[in-house]
Parts: structure tokens; C-alpha cells; sequence
């Protein structure tokens, strides 16, 4: 493979934008955006930029779980309270454990959205 199409794999790796990379890898501005389409469609690039954003990806996944083995660490032995309530709290965003009220309302059973909204009133009576 030539360095201008390695050029453009890295470029479009990091713009995700077929034009933007083949500017970037040497290309002239008249021709970049038939280019970048033509080397889109090239077999042997598209399976680097497959196996390029595999291992971005892997990469990221490992690194979002030593992310997470840390917080977790910090939930049960930060130093203090307030460190151990702060990762308790993000690992609950992480995984899904709180709920905004929109969501919440979507998935009631249509009972329990008339029970929540008969004691609407009474949340603003002083």
C-alpha cells in the first residue's frame, strides 16, 4: 500500500469524512471528494479501516474497564465518605441505575400513571 493511501486511512480514522481525509493524505481539492469515495470502496482499505476501528475499539473497551475497576475500588475504600458516596454514584450512572422521570413515566402501567397523577396536586399544596 502507498503512503498516500495509509495517509488517508489514518486521516479518515480520525475525521471519519472521506474528503477531509484525502485532502489530509495529499490530494488535491479539485479531485478529494471522488477520491475519498473511490478509496472508500477500495476492498483491501476498507478492511484496514475495519480492523483499525476494531482495535480502537478494543482499546477503549479495556480502557473504560480499568475506568470502572477504579471507581469500584474508590466505592468501597475511598478515604472518606464523601470520596466513597462520589464513585458509589458514578457507578450508578455507569451501569443504569438511576432513571429520569420521562423514562420512568414511559414504562408505567397506565394504573400507576393515574395513581401518580391524582397526588400531583398535593406535591404543591404547602
Amino acid at each position: 500500500m502507498n503512503h498516500k493511501r495509509s495517509r488517508f486511512i489514518s486521516e479518515y480514522l480520525l475525521s471519519g469524512n472521506a474528503t477531509e481525509a484525502a485532502l489530509e493524505a495529499g490530494y488535491s481539492k479539485k479531485t478529494a471528494y471522488s477520491q475519498g469515495q473511490r478509496l472508500l470502496k477500495n476492498v483491501e482499505i476498507m478492511n484496514e479501516i475495519k480492523e483499525s476501528q476494531g482495535r480502537i475499539q478494543e482499546d477503549a473497551e479495556i480502557k473504560l474497564k480499568e475506568v470502572v475497576l477504579q471507581i469500584k475500588r474508590l466505592a468501597f475504600n475511598g478515604e472518606t465518605e464523601a470520596i466513597r458516596l462520589k464513585a458509589l454514584d458514578m457507578l450508578m450512572k455507569h451501569l443504569g441505575g438511576y432513571m429520569d422521570s420521562f423514562k420512568m413515566l414511559a414504562i408505567m402501567k397506565e394504573e400507576h400513571l393515574e395513581q401518580v397523577a391524582k397526588k400531583i396536586p398535593s406535591w404543591f399544596d404547602d
